[in-house]
């Protein structure tokens, strides 16, 4: 019996296989040319440069060419046997991107063919992979303030140019700034010179502050380093102070402290005070005047009572909800479950620009490890947003689905809300670092948001 149902198995396959080969399933499509480019010119001297990977054509004009609109294609050599939507001696407007559709058979390709002057632009400077150098396209100037602990006679900047540009002298080199330097940028017909200057403040406008371990940036981990590299990159003549260096620090020109602390959050004032550095307490007074000048605060994770400890919150209320401290991570997000909080009010300056618009304010990407550190005020305490407003004399900003306020506004020390005030980030999503690695997209949100608090803070 065993034999007999092999036999009748190979029957079928060979069945099979017969019919597979038979000639009544070949196909009819014609599938044996190609769709390439193999040269492209316009107006008998601008040539176009292939791109095979990209399946684009850039063709290069001088920096003042301005005739985009009447283009003439004057060499068009593509695959044997294909066809194109454009063709020798057509005038093409070519003041936006255009599309080459090829065929050739049943196959077919689009080329994008793009035509671009040459330009000669310095698009972003960075000084020793931290701080963000501003960028003055009008009369070519590039400006950084730096901590006066910066050695600015060591300083490698990383420049980022315009497409096929190239500078002298390179960046990438460690290089003497206690005078001004000259960068001379090039592309064929295309020169621009940037003068750079670099100085150090003692003054600074914008503060990140650590815990009580880090006596410089370097000595910063995981969520507070991230947030910190972050605050130099994007914040004009920012720098990180020790807590240990806060007592010489000069505050007149300071427009926000950002203090992102990872620590086990407190749901008390007492617990949080006795948990605090004994700098930020010992600093105290001196925050407050900060504060009561009319000095702003954005405050993440475990900082965000330090609100109630400077006086900006009624009776000196703390977020009762909280949990977590692990810079090691937690959860790592799904894709298609991103970790997301609702604001209260979707106008509100620091949701706007968002990643995904801000109806929900969605902060991980998939694969993204969470700590999911929280500080945050539990709905159980209070009847609705309006009583918890009444109670602690702030604004609820976001909340999660269950009703906890989540990011919320105290007033600045006149009682306003805006410039001045205080920003608390107390979400779990408001996370800066993950050991996994992922690809950024909406986690990009946590930086635009605080971008926004710091521009709304500070009037700007």
């Amino acid at each position: 019996m065993k034999t007999k149902i092999i036999s009748a198995f190979a029957t079928l396959v060979a069945a099979l296989a017969f019919t597979a080969c038979s000639s009544d399933n070949v196909s009819d499509l014609a599938l044996s040319g190609d769709c390439m480019v193999e040269s492209f010119e316009l107006n008998n001297t601008y040539k176009g440069v292939v791109d095979l990977s990209k399946r684009n054509i850039k063709v290069k004009v001088p920096v003042q060419f301005n005739e985009k609109s009447q283009m003439k294609i004057t060499d068009l050599d593509i695959s044997a046997g294909a066809t194109a939507n454009m063709k020798e001696g057509d005038v093409v407007n070519f003041s936006s991107a255009q599309v080459l559709h090829i065929t050739n058979g049943d196959l077919f390709l689009d080329w994008t063919v793009s035509v671009k002057n040459d330009e000669a632009r310095i698009n972003s400077f960075i000084i020793n992979d931290t701080y963000k150098a501003t960028v003055n396209e009008n009369d070519h100037t590039i400006t950084a303030f730096l901590p006066a602990s910066v050695d600015v006679t060591k300083i490698i900047p990383t420049i980022t140019l315009s497409d096929d540009a190239t500078i002298s002298p390179m960046g990438g080199v460690m290089t003497d700034f206690t005078s001004p330097v000259t960068y001379t940028v090039t592309d064929n017909t295309a020169t621009a010179t940037y003068t750079v200057i670099i100085q150090t403040v003692k003054a600074p406008k914008a503060i990140f502050l650590g815990s009580s371990k880090a006596t410089k940036m370097e000595e910063l981990e995981g969520e507070e380093l991230e947030a910190c590299k972050w605050m130099l990159s994007n914040v004009e003549q920012s720098m990180f102070v020790s807590w240990g260096d806060m007592g010489n620090m000069d505050l007149s020109e300071c427009e926000v402290i950002f203090w992102h602390w990872q620590h086990q959050p407190s749901e008390t004032l007492s617990d949080f005070e006795s948990g605090a550095t004994s700098a930020a307490m010992a600093y105290r007074n001196k925050l407050q005047e900060y504060y009561k000048n009319g000095g702003a605060f954005i405050l993440g994770r475990a900082a965000v009572n330090y609100a109630a400890s400077l006086g900006a919150v009624k009776d000196q209320l703390c977020a009762n909800n909280c949990w977590g401290a692990s810079d090691d991570g937690g959860d790592i997000i799904s894709p298609g479950g991103e970790w997301s909080f609702l604001p209260n009010d979707a106008s509100h300056p620091i949701w706007q620009n968002l990643v995904g618009g801000n109806e929900k304010i969605i902060t991980t990407d998939g694969g993204y490890q969470i700590s999911n550190c929280v500080s945050q005020w539990g709905a159980w305490s209070f009847d609705g947003f309006a009583d918890w407003e009444n109670k602690t004399g702030c604004k609820a900003l976001g909340h999660g689905g269950d009703g906890a306020v989540v990011v919320w506004e105290a007033p600045a020390s006149n009682g306003n809300f805006g410039k001045g005030g205080i920003i608390c980030f107390g979400s779990g999503c408001y996370d800066w670092y993950s050991p996994n690695p992922y690809t950024p997209f909406y986690h990009d949100n946590v930086g635009i948001m605080t971008g926004n608090a710091f521009k709304y803070l500070s009037g700007k």
